[in-house]
């Protein structure tokens, strides 16, 4: 569930790097944009099939640069800071989502191979098709669960100290 703040903040607001936290939060949003973007084209295959092909490429730039950091800033940042200070249930959790962007990057590259070497017949409009809502379907239910149970664990247990520490690594991965 968004917390009713998140719908009232403007993003620009949120996603300093000085606030970690809020940035992978806003990130989460661009995220679900570009998702929103793949499902409108994949349904206009057949009839806008130049124009729906053409909507990929932008958002596959955003998850190759953007989103690679993103994930990039969980796994190499936040993530190890918070293993050590979770239980086995919580860092089971932790494992969880390190699986989902293992499967979400799979299936996404799976998306671009597609995209990459388009074909004429249904057979492929329906592949993307289900590609699309697989992933985007994938990504949504892993972006509430950060939202909700990994914005929590990580508000209660990393210290400021911790926090600044992250937001410089994030800076750092940036340049």
């Amino acid at each position: 569930m968004i917390k009713p703040e998140a719908l009232f903040t403007p993003v620009s607001k949120r996603s300093s790097l000085d606030r970690p936290l809020d940035h992978l939060m806003a990130c989460h949003r661009r995220i679900e944009e570009r998702l929103d973007v793949m499902e409108r084209a994949a349904s206009r295959l057949e009839d806008l099939r130049e124009e729906a092909l053409g909507a990929f490429a932008p958002a596959f730039a955003f998850l190759d640069t953007s989103g690679v950091l993103h994930t990039a800033d969980e796994e190499e940042s936040l993530f190890p800071r918070l293993r050590p200070l979770m239980e086995r249930g919580e860092r089971t959790y932790l494992a969880g989502l390190e699986h989902d962007h293992t499967e979400a990057h799979r299936m996404y590259e799976e998306l671009k191979g597609l995209i990459a070497a388009p074909r004429e017949d249904a057979e492929w409009v329906a592949k993307v098709r289900g590609l699309v809502e697989r992933l985007s379907g994938h990504y949504r239910r892993h972006i509430a669960s950060e939202d909700e149970t990994l914005q929590s664990y990580a508000g209660g247990l990393l210290s400021p100290a911790a926090l600044a520490e992250i937001a410089a690594e994030m800076r750092a991965r940036r340049k």
